[in-house]
């Protein structure tokens, strides 16, 4: 016999935030300490993940500002650091360049197998405002497309990265020192969000979920304990460029994972917490907590006062209900005596008489009565029933 119910899923994840948290709250604990570690040598990856929609590119947006700010605050007066920028869109396995002009940059590896940008521009930043106004243009050169989710959904990866480099002396920017590298995923969507779309932008969002598939084996196999030494980065043009930074012997990462309050996103919130959970450990901790949930009706049946049990104040509480209230006036007209037993003996004359002397008032009244008995006549029959097939 089928049942309804509902299920439960918990997870576990370093913090989880409502939605009155704000930027700086989520910053202070995700992402201030990756900026640090790349200001003493380490390199370090901040990752958005989740639905379109969700605030991911909001996000990043307000982690600029305070990544600019606490990065000269730490460095004023240093002269032997540079702080320069680059920033690359990566749409399909196409790549371009958001300093300049959306130039293509190509994806290639040099004979010990290093992954490398070609065509990729790199300027410094002497200042908080320089920086933000690099990162603003990198913000406004990012294609964007409208979706059923989201007018404008960012349907490309946005790699940005902030290099700390050594002074040189001669003219060039120097020997990268530390690096923090902020990294803006596409927005996923499912096969249902994608039903009107074109042939070409089905295309895109297979290719959007296969790069997040590609990066999420590879957090998944750095982290496994057999260490088999394997991790598939050249999967995806996006996991071939990450793997200088994120996969070196001095590197952090933060995943923040972002999901919809709508009940109807309900399925895709699912999806994102269990991927950004296998981010964290090849086996996440997921358990599940199953709840029947009683059919129309059953919870009324077992709140149910039988009409014989029921006592006068009963009797008065049934009547100002009836029809909206529209008899609660002539409750005062109920004797103290009346009870269940006695209201079912009751006529149409008895009824008239509660209700004033109005006859056909008193009609109305006695048709809800056997309307109310009826209905309780009906919940017991299919008490009765449902306790008999659980039986068998």
């Amino acid at each position: 016999m089928r049942h309804k119910y509902v299920v439960s899923h918990h997870q576990r994840f370093t913090t989880c935030y409502d939605e009155k948290v704000n930027t700086e709250t989520i910053y202070e604990d995700a992402v201030k300490h990756l900026l640090l570690h790349a200001m003493q040598g380490g390199k370090s990856v901040c990752m958005m993940y989740g639905q379109t929609g969700s605030g991911k590119t909001y996000t990043m947006s307000g982690f600029f500002q305070f990544v600019a700010d606490g990065l000269f605050t730490e460095i004023v007066g240093d002269v032997d650091f540079v702080v320069s920028v680059s920033a690359i869109e990566i749409a399909g396995s196409k790549c371009y360049d958001l300093i300049h002009d959306r130039s293509k940059v190509l994806v290639c590896d040099d004979g010990e197998g290093n992954t490398g940008l070609v065509g990729a521009t790199e300027v410094e930043a002497d200042s908080t405002n320089s920086l933000l106004e690099v990162l603003d243009n990198v913000k406004n050169l990012r294609s964007t497309e409208s979706t059923t989710v989201n007018h404008q959904s960012s349907r490309s990866h946005l790699v940005c990265y902030i290099n700390l480099r050594r002074r040189s002396s001669r003219d060039t920017l120097g020997e990268l020192y530390g690096q923090l590298v902020l990294l803006d995923l596409a927005g996923s969507e499912r096969n249902e969000d994608s039903f009107y779309h074109d042939a070409a932008r089905r295309k895109e969002a297979i290719e959007i979920n296969k790069s997040h598939l590609a990066l999420k084996e590879c957090v998944r196999a750095i982290g496994r304990e057999d260490n088999t030494g394997f991790v598939p980065y050249r999967a995806s043009v996006l996991t071939r460029i990450l793997k200088s930074c994120l996969w070196s012997a001095n590197s952090r990462a933060s995943v923040i994972a972002t999901i919809s309050p709508l009940s109807i996103d309900t399925e895709h919130t699912l999806h994102t917490l269990l991927c950004a959970g296998q981010m964290l450990e090849d086996t996440p901790h997921v358990s599940t907590e199953r709840v029947d949930v009683k059919e129309a009706g059953e919870g009324e049946e077992e709140r149910m006062v039988p009409i014989r049990e029921w006592d006068n104040d009963r009797v008065r509480n049934w009547l100002c209900s009836v029809r909206k209230g529209k008899f609660q006036k002539f409750a005062d007209n109920v004797n103290s005596s009346v009870d269940g037993r006695m209201l079912i003996r009751f006529t149409h004359a008895r009824f008239t008489q509660l209700c004033g002397g109005d006859s056909l008032a008193g009609g109305h009244l006695l048709k809800a009565f056997r309307d109310e008995v009826a209905n309780q006549d009906k919940m017991l029959k299919a008490r009765r029933e449902r306790n008999a097939a659980r039986r068998k």
